[in-house]
């Protein structure tokens, strides 16, 4: 019954869009409003849980990580991350534990450091770098992307991709290469273990450790 009401609310949803939008407007709007519903075919559980599990059993033999978690959503992979350490799991709608955006400054702010840091937000976690690095010095990184040229790109999209991207539709390597650039901001040496192609997103993971910048560099101290 459940499943019939969700899908009776899904219809009426994209039936009343119909009337105003194009077919690209009308399918970013269902892709969100499955991303309300924690729709399984977007929000992807199960290949990022198999990549966790993949990556964190090839680095790591020992557990007692301290692991944070931001946008943990209904807990999905916080279960999974609890078989390796303590968790911070950080949501404001499901777990009403505080706000990511928010949060995450705080932390910041109190030193803290994590071994394990995952961002998984609905949309860009653009706003959450360079500063992020400062809460990890060794350890993993992952991290939800939404592909640019599947989202509806207006003019505030174009404008906030451009300052952070240097283009209005950035592919995947380019997106790599500044997320790996904006380590440098806070000396972190940062390296792409693997990118999971999820039809509208990619779900990627790195490898951060912070570095000295005379030997990053080369340079020597007078």
């Amino acid at each position: 019954m459940e499943q019939q009401l969700m899908q009776l609310e899904f219809n009426n949803f994209v039936s009343e869009k119909k009337k105003h939008k194009s077919y690209r407007a009308i399918r970013h709007d269902v892709v969100r409003f499955k991303q309300k519903e924690n729709c399984v075919t977007v929000h992807h559980p199960e290949e990022k849980i198999d990549q966790i599990l993949r990556v964190i059993a090839g680095l790591y033999k020992q557990q007692g990580h301290e692991i944070l978690e931001l946008f943990s959503g209904r807990g999905n992979l916080t279960k999974v991350y609890e078989r390796y350490g303590k968790v911070s799991a950080y949501d404001k709608k499901y777990l009403k534990t505080g706000d990511s955006y928010r949060e995450y400054h705080k932390l910041i702010y109190e030193k803290k450091k994590y071994t394990i840091i995952d961002l998984d937000p609905y949309g860009f976690p653009n706003r959450f770098f360079p500063e992020i690095y400062l809460l990890i010095d060794d350890g993993l990184l992952f991290l939800t992307m939404p592909k640019p040229y599947v989202n509806i790109l207006n003019g505030i999209t174009k404008t906030h991709l451009i300052s952070y991207f240097g283009e209005p539709n950035p592919d995947e390597e380019t997106i790599v290469e500044r997320i790996a650039n904006w380590g440098l901001c806070h000396w972190r040496e940062v390296s792409l273990i693997e990118s999971l192609d999820l039809k509208s997103i990619w779900r990627m993971c790195f490898y951060v450790k912070k570095v000295k910048a005379t030997e990053y560099t080369g340079v020597k101290n007078r």
